[in-house]
């Protein structure tokens, strides 16, 4: 079948474009160097084509940006919005037509550019840019965020301020970190120009999605609502490209300012191999610890003990791991994606329940889902993911290899009784047969004995 004629001019103005650059290799030289700046885009084909995944991308309640816009799956949320935005701007005594300037003026000289293309495009017939006024769009988006995000903590009944179910907020928040749900936090900033309600609205994001401040766990329970401790100093710090990249910068803070020269020198290689550390029961056997390190994202090994950040896994942590890994793997998103190894780094540990009740027992890990075999499902689906090995990985795995040189016998004799375990003794009528069979070989090995005897005698 022949292409269409405007693919096919698409196609050939692309590879002239290409030609242009081969003959000017200096210009490509400067498109290399440029600083890489995430736009907002869709979900990478490589993770939205699995199926099983899918609804992880997707919003439930509200859409946010262009790319959801005015599907049928979101029209519960559209009157929301329209609530939501019509308090802000009595909040802030502010008018509609005023921000709609506002960003009209501003959407070409400064806004267009944060959009991929593909946004704007509803179907294949339809253009976005064509058939609506961007500015309302964005306004309306803005507005809602700013206002959801500044009566989630602060008010006593957020829910009933908001005129929503505590279920619907809960929803809202998650539709909130969704990849292709994202507003530019330039857009924010144009919407909000008190920098005091700004800071307070991006707060209290982090705090909704606990991160802010720390409390004790005992037992590896928690004694009250589980929050991470990051820093809270962000002079000098560039903008967020838009929410979830602010939760993720703040995830990452903590590590800022480690520097380790075995992490520099293995920065030199690129492994791309699907790396393999052991799970949790293979590492015991080993002789190697597993603790708990509150003080940094990154996992690290020090003398037979592997430290792990505290991991909190809930109903939204699937949700908010697959979209941190989607946006670590944008095409324009130069990063080192630290989040996306920690979750494969993590699939590797936990394989089997008993995995995840030994990093409970450690204080690591705290499960608000059903059991442990959730979680190690969880993990397990996550598990298909395959990137480059980090240096800190790297480094972790070397070190590791070289501690269990010596015993490698011993965990593979665990790894092939876990196996045996998981594949054939996982119902108790099993075990019970097994029982039963071994009693009848049992007796009938005597009966045999005596009846050679007695011939015997």
């Amino acid at each position: 079948m022949m292409p269409e004629a405007a693919d096919f001019d698409e196609a050939q103005s692309r590879w002239e474009q290409t030609v242009r650059l081969l003959k000017h290799p200096e210009d490509i030289s400067m498109i290399i160097d440029e600083e890489s700046k995430p736009m907002i885009q869709r979900v990478p084909g490589n993770l939205r084509g699995r199926v099983e995944l899918e609804k992880f991308y997707l919003p439930n309640l509200i859409s946010i940006g262009p790319i959801h816009f005015l599907k049928p799956y979101v029209k519960r949320g559209e009157l929301y919005k329209v609530v939501w935005t019509a308090m802000y701007l009595n909040n802030t005594n502010q008018t509609y037509d005023y921000l709609c300037e506002i960003i009209r003026n501003s959407f070409h000289e400064h806004l267009a550019g944060l959009f991929t293309e593909e946004c704007w495009k509803y179907d294949d017939a339809h253009d976005l840019r064509r058939s609506l006024h961007v500015e309302e769009m964005l306004v309306v988006d803005g507005c809602s965020v700013l206002h959801v995000l500044d009566k989630s903590v602060d008010s006593d009944y957020p829910d009933k301020e908001l005129k929503v179910n505590v279920d619907q907020l809960v929803r809202v928040h998650h539709d909130l970190l969704l990849l292709e749900n994202q507003i530019p936090y330039q857009v924010l900033k144009l919407l909000c120009n008190d920098k005091s309600r700004r800071k307070r609205c991006m707060h209290n994001f982090l705090l909704v999605h606990g991160i802010g401040q720390a409390s004790k766990r005992n037992g590896g329970e928690m004694s009250q609502e589980h929050y991470i401790t990051v820093q809270e100093n962000e002079q000098d710090e560039e903008e967020p490209v838009h929410l979830l990249d602010y939760l993720r910068r703040a995830l990452l803070r903590r590590d800022r300012n480690q520097v380790n020269k075995e992490i520099k020198m293995k920065q030199k290689c690129l492994h791309l191999r699907k790396y393999r550390i052991g799970t949790v029961r293979e590492l015991k056997v080993a002789g190697i610890r597993i603790t708990k390190c509150s003080n940094s994202f990154s996992p690290c090994f020090i003398d037979g003990k592997l430290q792990l950040p505290d991991i909190v896994v809930d109903g939204s942590t699937a949700l908010i791991s697959l979209n941190l890994i989607a946006y670590e793997m944008c095409p324009d998103f130069g990063n080192n994606f630290e989040i996306t190894s920690l979750i494969v780094f993590l699939s590797s540990l936990i394989e089997q329940p008993e995995d995840v009740k030994e990093l409970r027992r450690a204080g690591v890990l705290c499960n608000q889902l059903a059991s442990d075999k959730e979680v190690a499902d969880l993990f397990n689906r996550m598990d298909v993911l395959v990137v480059p090995e980090t240096a800190t990985f790297a480094l972790i795995r070397d070190h590791i290899e070289a501690h269990c040189k010596t015993k490698r016998r011993k965990i593979k004799v665990l790894r092939w009784m876990g196996e045996a375990s998981h594949n054939y003794f996982r119902s108790p009528w099993t075990i019970i047969a097994l029982l039963a069979a071994m009693l009848g070989l049992t007796l009938t090995f005597i009966q045999t004995w005596y009846t050679i005897r007695c011939k015997g005698s």
